[in-house]
């Protein structure tokens, strides 16, 4: 169940860029499982990178296989045209 709030700030054939929107819900840092399985669901991710910036303002990535959450990586190495 997705229980926090974001925006997709852009959305390519190689990666989807959202923001943190919920200040006063779940980060998405802390709801990142679910935060894959809805874009999974709901907006084709498919095998794209997903990167955030978090309520902090840090750009980082949540690593996926498929629609899977498998973790985080620091930055967003290679992807240089995020808004």
């Amino acid at each position: 169940m997705l229980r926090s709030k974001f925006a997709i700030e852009k959305a390519t054939d190689k990666y989807l860029y959202i923001i943190d929107t919920g200040v006063l819900h779940k980060s998405v840092t802390n709801d990142a499982d679910a935060v894959v399985s809805y874009l999974s669901e709901n907006h084709d991710l498919g095998n794209r990178r997903l990167v955030y910036r978090d309520s902090h303002g840090r750009i980082d990535e949540i690593v996926h296989d498929s629609g899977i959450f498998k973790g985080f990586a620091s930055g967003h190495a290679g992807i240089d045209d995020l808004p």
